[in-house]
């Protein structure tokens, strides 16, 4: 019986040192440059031969993607039979087909990725249940990857449903229980970290792996993705790169890179498991999430929107931040505190403060995160109860560290700072999400305070750019909105 898609992934990744996955997503339209002109199924076949040729010492595994093939016809679909057979025995070959049906049907599909393509492991769709995978489990050494929580924009809106279970984590709880432990693993995108982290906690140290599309184009980011995502051993996670690699000028060297990078955070990741860890407080802050992870969520949840706007001072902009909705969405909430909680963590102070009203509810979240009290400023003082102009526990000297969604040009924040001196408390710093890079730090230098923030609007329209999500026409008006 051939060697099974694990026992082939793992000898490919030691041989190789490598996590690396090359993933083939020919698209002869939007790159012409790097296909020959003339029969299409040709081009593909030699344009993924060169490719596996120059990356195959330097990968463990091989993606094409079924779809990029299919588009060509029977022509395509030949071009993939030959290309998947090009790849060295020793490599092992995931078919990204997202098949997910059930019956017949699915055991068509399984015929058609293993008997007919030679692929070694198939993407599947969940949705339909067990039924759906367990024909492709029927195959003796082969294995399946199961959509838990994809790299997609609005992936959240359906794989973060529930509440005391998300859909995403029942996910992993019932593909756990599908055939044998070799033959199942797990779609998690990298433009998710914290979902990856829970999976990874989910798993409770079974072996595992995870296939973890999404950096690159899609702005996912490699180092917080491999320390969310590496197991105990610091392998079982699947780095897929398309575009990063197959377009490059040079595909050889940039795949060298990619490699090298991913072996670097490696070797770091097994530097820090030989320090044994300080005992944790049980209430200590989720690791902070990298800044594009927090971004593309926080786009992803509609906190940040193009277009044109009438903000509260009556001027216009390319740009609103709706940071109100991040209450909508508590993984987006638990990231956003612990970026918080980071930038909190040198710093001096008894208690915070969070700005009514906007920062209240993102107040609540960092106080739990680091543990610490939190009090708020009214913006008006009642008549009646106890009048009082601050809310909370607090004693008269005590250091007060504030807290806001954002800074535009700090009138509300020194507002805020003013009716917290006035009650007795002592403010040096001011902890924001967004600086909109408007006034605001300046402002604040002034009159005697410093800010701290975890993202600036420039940092957050760049990344946006780059990862596809808004045009240059659209990041090049808020650039010009923000030039003096």
């Amino acid at each position: 019986m051939p060697r099974s898609f694990d026992a082939r992934l793992a000898q490919a990744a030691a041989a190789n040192r490598s996590l690396l996955c090359l993933g083939l997503d020919p698209d002869p339209v939007n790159f012409p440059a790097h296909f020959a002109a003339g029969d299409p199924g040709q081009a593909l076949l030699d344009w993924g031969r060169r490719l596996i040729d120059q990356t195959a010492h330097l990968v463990c595994c091989v993606k094409p993607n079924i779809a990029f093939y299919e588009r060509y016809g029977a022509a395509g679909w030949e071009a993939l039979r030959q290309t998947i057979a090009a790849v060295p025995d020793e490599i092992p070959v995931l078919l990204d087909a997202k098949r997910g049906d059930i019956g017949s049907t699915a055991a068509a599909y399984a015929a058609a990725a293993f008997d007919a393509l030679g692929a070694d492991a198939v993407t599947v769709n969940p949705y339909l249940g067990v039924d759906s995978v367990a024909p492709f489990l029927a195959y003796p050494g082969k294995a399946v990857f199961v959509l838990c929580y994809t790299s997609n924009p609005s992936a959240a809106a359906i794989q973060e449903f529930g509440s005391e279970v998300r859909l995403f984590e029942h996910m992993v709880q019932q593909a756990m229980t599908w055939g044998a432990p070799e033959q199942v693993g797990l779609v998690v995108g990298a433009t998710r970290p914290p979902a990856l982290a829970r999976v990874r906690t989910l798993l409770a140290g079974r072996p595992c792996w995870i296939l973890a599309p999404g950096v690159g184009a899609q702005g996912g980011d490699l180092t917080a993705t491999l320390r969310a995502g590496l197991d105990a051993e610091g392998s079982g996670l699947l780095v897929p790169v398309s575009r990063a690699v197959i377009y490059a000028d040079d595909p050889r060297a940039a795949a060298q890179k990619l490699r090298d990078a991913i072996e670097e955070e490696r070797a770091r990741g097994r530097e820090r498991a030989l320090v044994p860890p300080s005992p944790p407080h049980p209430l200590t802050p989720s690791p902070q999430p990298s800044p594009d992870s927090l971004i593309l969520a926080l786009h992803d949840a509609g906190c940040v929107q193009f277009g044109q706007f009438t903000l509260a001072s009556g001027a216009s902009s390319p740009i609103y931040l709706d940071l109100r909705r991040m209450a909508s969405h508590p993984a987006l909430l638990r990231m956003a505190a612990a970026a918080y909680a980071d930038l909190l963590r040198p710093l001096s102070y008894d208690l915070l403060a969070a700005v009514p009203y906007a920062a209240l509810t993102i107040g609540t979240a960092v106080a739990l995160a680091a543990d610490r009290p939190l009090i708020y400023p009214r913006k008006e003082v009642k008549a009646y109860g106890t009048g009082r102009a601050v809310e909370g526990d607090f004693q008269p000297g005590q250091r007060a560290a504030v807290l806001e969604d954002l800074v535009t040009s700090a009138g509300s924040v020194l507002t805020a700072i003013q009716t917290l001196e006035g009650a007795g408390l002592a403010v040096s710093d001011v902890v924001v999400l967004i600086d909109r890079q408007q006034g605001g730090p300046q402002n604040l230098a002034a009159a005697g305070y410093r800010l701290h923030a975890a993202l600036t609007l420039a940092q957050i329209v760049a990344l946006l750019e780059a990862a596809g999500r808004v045009t240059p026409a659209q990041a090049a008006a808020v650039r010009a909105y923000l030039t003096p």
